[in-house]
C-alpha cells in the first residue's frame, strides 16, 4: 500500500467531522436569528474548526478517489459539492453579515455532497432500498407434466437462465454497491459477465463447475468476522437461499446463457420450498468444508511449538477452519535473529502468511524461508535482503502475495521474480527496480498487479 492509498483511508475517518460541526454552526446561526441570542463567537470557532476539517477530508477523499474503484462521475459530483462546501463555511467565517444567507447555501451543497458520498458507499437508491426475504429457482418453460405414484405432480422443462434470473439479481441486490462500475472495490466488477470471469486484483473468483474453488461462493461461507468475509460485515448478507443458488449455478457449470435439465432443478426447488426457504445449516457447513479442501491434508500445528514462539514474542493468528492455517508476524521481535526462523520450521507447513519487515533478515534466512511451501503472503519490508536473495523464493508456488518495499533489490531480481506465475500482488515501491524494470515485469506477469508508488487519475469506463 503506497501512501495515497493510506492517506486515502482516513476519509472515512474525517468525513463525518466537518458535516457535523458545519450543520451544527448552521443551526447556531438560525437559533441567534431567531432567539436573538448572543453566539457570534461561538458560530465563527465552529465554522472555522467545520471549515479547516472539511479540508483535511477533501484532501483524503482526493487520494482515495485515486485508486478508480469508484465511478468518476459521481466522484466529481461529491468532489465539487463538498469543496464548495468547504469554501462556503470559510467564506461565512470571515462575512458574519451574511451568514445565514451564505450557510443556508454551505447546509445545502453539504447535504448534496453527503447524498453522493452515501451512493458511493452504499450504491444508488440506497435510502429507500428494501431487502427480499427470499429467492425462488428461476422460472422455466414447461415442454409436458407427469405424476408420479403419489399425488406430487412435477413439471419436466427443458430450458431456463439461471444466470439472468436468479443470480444476476442477488449479485445487483447484494454485491453491486461494492463490485459494480460505480464502485470497483478490490478491482472487482460483478455487473457483467466479462468482469466476472475476469476477476479482481487477487485473481479470478469463478471456477465453473467447482464452487469450493470459487472465491465468489467460499467467500460467503467464511465467518463474519473474517476478512474475506463478502459482504463485508455490516452488509446485508446473502441468505441461505441465495448462497445456495449461486452454489447450484457454479456447480452446474455457471452458465451465463446455457440451458438447465429439469431433473437437476427439481430437487433443489424442493431443497428451497420448506417453510423458512433456506437449506440447513448442515448443508452450509457441509459446502464451507469443502472449500476448505486444501487445509485438511495439513496436520494442525504442535502446540508446545507455538507456545515456545509465543513466549519469544512472535504475533500468531489462526486462518480459515479448524486452526490449520497459521498467520506469523514478527512485529514485537526488537532483536531478530536466525534462530527465530529455525523454531518455525517445525510447523512451516500451517504457514500461509508471514510478516518479517524492518528487521536483520539476510538471504540465508530466505534459503530457510524457501521450505515454507504453503505460504501465500510474504513481508519483507524494509529488510536487508539481496537479489541473491529473491532467487530462494522461486521455490514457494503457492505466493500470491510479496511485499518488497524498501529493499535493496534491482533489476538482478526480474527474471527471479517473473517466474513465480503464482503472484497476484508485488509490492515494489522505494526498491532499485528501474522504469523500464517494472514494464518488463508487467509484461512477463499480466495478471499481477504491481505497485511501485505511481498513482494516476481514473481513466473513463469504456465499457460502461
Amino acid at each position: 500500500m503506497n501512501y495515497s492509498q493510506v492517506i486515502g483511508q482516513f476519509h472515512p475517518l474525517l468525513v463525518h467531522l466537518p458535516i457535523g460541526i458545519l450543520l451544527f454552526a448552521f443551526l447556531m446561526i438560525i437559533y441567534q436569528k431567531w432567539q436573538k441570542a448572543e453566539l457570534t463567537e461561538a458560530i465563527s470557532l465552529a465554522l472555522l474548526l467545520g471549515s479547516v476539517a472539511a479540508l483535511f477530508s477533501c484532501i483524503a477523499g482526493w487520494f482515495l478517489a485515486q485508486s478508480g474503484e469508484y465511478e468518476a462521475e459521481i466522484v466529481q459530483k461529491h468532489q465539487w459539492t463538498a469543496i464548495a462546501s468547504t469554501v462556503l463555511g470559510l467564506i461565512a467565517y470571515f462575512y458574519k453579515s451574511q451568514r445565514l444567507i451564505i450557510s443556508s447555501i454551505m447546509a445545502a451543497t453539504l447535504t448534496i455532497a453527503g447524498h453522493y458520498g452515501g451512493t458511493i458507499t452504499h450504491g444508488a437508491g440506497y435510502l429507500f432500498s428494501k431487502e427480499e426475504q427470499w429467492v425462488e429457482l428461476p422460472k422455466t418453460v414447461e415442454k409436458q407434466t407427469k405424476t408420479d405414484t403419489s399425488d406430487t405432480v412435477q413439471k419436466t422443462v427443458k430450458q431456463t437462465f439461471l444466470y439472468q434470473e436468479k443470480v444476476a439479481p442477488i449479485l445487483e441486490k447484494k454485491c453491486y454497491n461494492c463490485h459494480s462500475s460505480k464502485k470497483k472495490k478490490g478491482d472487482l466488477r460483478l455487473d457483467a459477465e466479462t468482469f466476472i470471469r475476469k476477476g479482481g486484483k487477487n485473481g479470478e473468483i469463478l471456477i465453473a463447475g467447482n464452487p469450493s474453488k470459487s472465491s465468489l461462493y467460499t467467500n460467503l461461507l467464511l465467518p463474519l468476522e473474517d476478512d474475506k468475509h463478502m459482504p463485508p460485515k455490516g452488509k446485508p448478507q446473502l441468505t441461505s437461499a441465495e448462497i445456495s443458488v449461486l452454489h447450484y449455478w457454479i456447480k452446474k457449470g455457471a452458465s451465463f446463457k446455457g440451458e438447465i435439465e429439469a431433473e437437476t432443478i427439481i430437487p433443489q426447488v424442493v431443497t428451497l420450498s420448506n417453510a423458512t426457504n433456506e437449506v440447513s445449516t448442515e448443508n452450509i457447513a457441509t459446502e464451507h468444508q469443502e472449500a476448505e479442501t486444501l487445509v485438511i491434508r495439513i496436520s494442525k500445528p504442535d502446540q508446545k511449538a507455538l507456545e515456545k514462539l509465543k513466549n519469544e514474542k512472535i504475533v500468531i493468528n489462526f486462518e480459515g477452519l479448524d486452526d490449520k492455517k497459521l498467520a506469523v508476524n514478527f512485529v514485537n521481535i526488537t532483536e531478530f535473529n536466525s534462530n527465530h526462523i529455525v523454531d518455525l520450521l517445525s510447523i512451516r507447513e500451517n504457514i500461509f502468511s508471514l510478516k518479517i519487515n524492518n528487521k536483520e533478515l539476510s538471504d540465508v534466512n530466505l534459503g530457510q524461508i524457501k521450505t515454507f511451501e504453503n505460504l501465500e503472503k510474504l513481508n519483507l519490508e524494509q529488510t536487508a535482503i539481496t537479489d541473491n536473495g529473491i532467487r530462494e523464493l522461486v521455490n514457494l508456488k503457492n505466493l500470491q502475495q510479496l511485499n518488497l518495499y524498501g529493499t535493496e533489490i534491482s533489476d538482478e531480481s526480474i527474471d527471479a521474480l517473473s517466474s513465480i506465475k503464482t503472484l497476484k500482488v508485488l509490492y515494489l515501491w522505494k526498491t532499485k527496480i528501474s522504469e523500464s524494470g517494472i514494464e518488463k515485469l508487467k509484461k512477463k506477469l499480466p495478471n499481477t498487479k504491481i505497485e511501485y508508488g505511481n498513482f494516476k487519475f481514473s481513466k473513463p469506463d469504456s465499457l460502461k
